[in-house]
């Protein structure tokens, strides 16, 4: 259900306030019976990095029907193995994230991950499978490119020896917005003062989920030329000021690559009756004294590349007067009041009305000043005014 935020004008102490709340309608979401899953297998979410930091995620699975955070999947002892018997340790830094130190792995060994739920004899162990540390080869070249109403963010590599034949990428965006309307007044013990935390710009970053992956095994060419790594409306918000965006990319093996082709079919390419049915998604971790307990993940072993790009409107070439999407195109102006004169309060402090502001729902903007009279305040909805319901206001350190 939409919410319209109305943007109102806010009378001195002594007034009520006329508030124009949307009635909106609610439309009961159908969930429909599904067949109970198995719930509670573990969950290994991470790869071993060859040129860096080995960051693995251990959680457990869910029904369908959960809303709640994956529990943890706390007091492992987790470690990186090679094939001559090299232990690398993963410390767990915060409940159920498992970091090694910055390691630089040879290449032509193979590596796992080996997970130990307890200290015991009988604690569940868990091994993913053996596989070689796939070297991935710098980009070529990451670039911007509108098209057919998108922003597209191309990347070109190539390996001359031919040992990384498949690739994925992962991109981690970053940008920068407004709120709709610009606070100058803040409440502090009670009192309408001047504001002094700003609260108008934030930062806001975000991960897409989408599967982005191309081969070169069957070309006659190792070759990637201007494959889609990202792609958005020419018109999103996020290139209105400032966006910037990570760009990861990794060689496979083919087991990998199939591993999050199937992942991708299952969770993208689904929808309609010409689209492919839900697979059986198996990776390579299994538990050691019961192979046939399901595991979810799958542990790759490469080295990564990544490079850093940023954008703004006139980077990308789009006119000074383009029109981008407003997610606060539902902040409207509300009614003007006429406040009560005998209610100031010397050096333009006033006391808020407790019923609008106390609550925090709303925000004062500025002072409501007419004939060089300061007779209240204007202010309006909090989502409307403060960015921090969709960001941070603490500036990234690259920015």
């Amino acid at each position: 259900m939409t919410k319209r935020c109305s943007y109102f004008r806010i009378a001195a102490a002594g007034l009520a306030v006329l508030l124009a709340l949307g009635a909106g309608g609610c439309v009961e979401a159908y969930l429909p019976e599904v067949v109970s899953a198995n719930a509670n297998l573990l969950v290994v979410d991470g790869f071993i990095n060859g040129n860096g930091r080995t960051r693995i995620r251990l959680s457990r699975s869910e029904n369908i029907a959960a809303t709640t955070t994956p529990p943890a999947q706390k007091g492992a002892t987790v470690y990186i193995l090679d094939d001559a018997g090299q232990r690398y340790t993963l410390a767990e830094q915060l409940p159920g994230y498992y970091q090694s130190d910055s390691l630089h792995l040879p290449a032509g060994h193979r590596y796992q991950l080996r997970i130990s739920l307890g200290e015991s004899a009988s604690a569940a162990t868990y091994e993913s499978e053996l596989v070689p540390l796939k070297v991935t080869p710098d980009f070529d070249r990451l670039e911007f490119v509108q098209k057919d109403g998108q922003i597209q963010l191309l990347a070109s590599t190539h390996d001359p020896t031919n040992q990384a034949q498949y690739y994925r990428w992962r991109t981690y965006e970053t940008w920068e917005f407004n709120a709709a309307y610009k606070s100058e007044l803040e409440v502090i013990g009670g009192l309408v003062r001047r504001r002094v935390t700003p609260i108008y710009t934030c930062y806001r970053s975000e991960t897409p989920s989408t599967v982005r992956q191309a081969r070169t095994a069957s070309l006659s060419q190792n070759i990637i030329a201007q494959q889609v790594v990202n792609s958005f409306s020419d018109r999103a918000e996020r290139i209105k000021i400032r966006y910037s965006v990570l760009v990861t990319q990794y060689a496979e093996t083919a087991e990998e690559f199939a591993y999050y082709e199937l992942l991708r079919k299952n969770t993208e390419a689904v929808g309609t009756v010409n689209d492919p049915l839900p697979a059986q998604l198996t990776g390579n971790v299994h538990r050691v004294d019961n192979p046939q307990e399901p595991v979810l993940g799958f542990v790759g072993a490469h080295t990564v590349v990544q490079r850093r790009l940023f954008a703004t409107p006139a980077s990308l070439g789009l006119p000074k007067d383009w029109v981008f999407e407003d997610p606060y195109s539902d902040c409207t102006f509300g009614s003007e009041l006429v406040p009560d004169l005998n209610d100031k309060i010397s050096l333009r402090i006033y006391r808020p009305n407790t019923r609008i502001f106390k609550s925090g729902e709303s925000i004062p903007t500025q002072y409501y000043i007419v004939g060089g009279d300061t007779l209240g305040y204007e202010g309006g909805p909090h989502a409307c005014i403060d960015c921090r319901t969709r960001g941070t206001i603490v500036k990234p350190s690259f920015w």
